[in-house]
């Protein structure tokens, strides 16, 4: 039999008031958590009270354990047993204002040496605190659930190798949390809950949702003075928990988060066919929608390398490529290519019975002062988070080279990294997708579009959402 834990009456039995970024945590149904959060969010206090229904399960499935021969057990895994420790004594204090009998012998709370348990319910829960430096430790016959404490400071193989083998057996969950450490494996496993892959949840917590240190939020007098002492870099990572963008990236103001969102395309509007042609590098073909108020959203992406232009033209009819539209670039009528290849975009026109548009080329910096434009937010006066403040460019979770390349696209930092090219030209690598939203952009758009002819657009919009 599965047994409900009313969370809210156990947390009001321990005085336990989860703050906002806390009540998301212990809320998510989800398998797999991601969080990336920002110093003092709580989320260690989060992590040793979202063991503690977990405890309770046990007591009520004791018969139901021992006739299986098994027992609840649960990790807290940190990079150091001082990571680890933090989880551990929340859960470890709680059990004692609960006056929970500890299993003895059994439960050991020595942080120095490493020995950190505790054993419930003669044995039937187990939970100990484990540290990703002495990986030949972390091997377990099956856990019911795990806390990776400060994800992203440890090796992707300590979850891969060590940690995920172990939660099979039971279906178990594992719930990482962390402040970020640049776009590391802690990033990718975080895409997966912006993606919505099945099973997999994901949130980004900044140090202001702990509205008990931060009563005014954003605007606490606290934060505003991080903001002003701290390099943005650090601030951005350490406070805001947003993950460090590439040095001298082309796109300051691509989010993963914000403009990664999952949207069906509307089969009444145009499909427009953005091109970056390849062999050994890839050809790209972005598939875009613009929608009444000039927002763009690219829904699906070609990228592929060594495709004929038939090999190309027979994906895209059988949707291979994108099995999820494969009526897309059927749809599809106008092509923004690569002004320097016609040959190719001729074949591939007549292949798909598209129209090929002109004014796609011209001189780079105009097409990124567009792309760049277009980051920019609708109704961007308003604060972040605010319901009528909206993205201008949306990218659909399942283009995962588009969201990679607009996030790494970037000028060089050397004069020996730039090589033959300028200095404020970006490098030519991860640039497939942006030349090809760029060609879009200023075929679709036009030049005029930097002059302010989008302003008119912005203010219109301003005026619908605030009647």
């Amino acid at each position: 039999m599965a047994y409900v834990i009313d969370k809210g009456r156990l947390f009001s039995k321990v005085a336990y008031a989860p703050n906002p970024a806390q009540r998301r945590i212990h809320q998510s149904l989800a398998q797999m958590l991601v969080v990336a959060a920002g110093r003092r969010t709580g989320k260690s206090t989060a992590g040793g009270n979202e063991l503690l229904p977990e405890a309770y399960k046990a007591y009520f499935n004791k018969e139901l354990l021992a006739e299986e021969g098994h027992r609840a057990e649960f990790w807290i895994v940190g990079p150091r047993y001082s990571d680890s420790e933090k989880e551990f004594r929340t859960f470890y204090n709680q059990c004692k204002r609960l006056q929970m009998p500890f299993d003895k012998p059994g439960t050991y709370y020595d942080a120095r040496g490493g020995d950190m348990q505790v054993s419930l319910w003669g044995g039937k829960f187990y939970l100990k605190a484990m540290s990703a430096m002495h990986p030949d430790t972390l091997v377990g016959e099956g856990l019911h659930g795990v806390i990776m404490a400060e994800a992203a400071k440890m090796k992707e193989r300590i979850w891969t190798q060590m940690i995920a083998p172990t939660l099979l057996d039971f279906r178990g969950w594992a719930k990482f949390n962390s402040t970020p450490e640049g776009k590391n494996w802690f990033y990718r496993y975080f895409m997966k809950g912006v993606a919505g892959d099945p099973g997999w949840d994901s949130f980004r917590a900044p140090s202001w949702m702990n509205t008990a240190i931060f009563p005014g939020g954003y605007q606490d007098p606290a934060i505003q003075q991080l903001l002003r002492d701290l390099p943005t870099e650090m601030f951005n990572q350490e406070i805001a928990a947003k993950f460090s963008e590439y040095v001298g990236a082309v796109f300051k103001d691509w989010d993963d988060e914000w403009h990664v969102r999952r949207e069906d395309w509307d089969p009444n509007r145009p499909v427009y066919v953005a091109a970056d042609y390849g062999w050994t590098n890839p050809t790209v073909l972005l598939f875009i929608q613009v929608d009444h108020w000039q927002r763009v959203h690219i829904i699906s992406e070609y990228y592929h390398t060594h495709k004929s232009n038939e090999d190309i033209a027979d994906d895209l009819r059988t949707g291979r490529y994108d099995p999820r539209h494969p009526a897309l670039a059927a749809k599809a009528r106008q092509l923004f290519p690569d002004p320097e290849d016609p040959k190719t975009s001729s074949a591939l026109a007549n292949l798909m019975r598209w129209r090929v548009m002109g004014n796609t080329g011209g001189e780079l910096k105009i097409r990124i002062n567009l792309m760049r434009k277009w980051l920019k937010d609708i109704n961007d006066h308003l604060p972040h988070g605010h319901e009528d403040r909206y993205p201008n460019t949306i990218v659909d979770p399942r283009c995962p080279n588009t969201i990679r390349e607009f996030a790494a696209y970037r000028y060089p930092e050397t004069k020996g990294e730039a090589g033959t090219v300028q200095a404020e030209h970006p490098l030519e690598k991860d640039n497939h997708c942006p030349e090809a939203w760029g060609r879009f952009m200023r075929g679709h758009f036009g030049e005029g579009a930097l002059a302010g002819a989008g302003d008119g657009r912005m203010k219109a919009h301003k005026a619908k959402v605030s009647r």
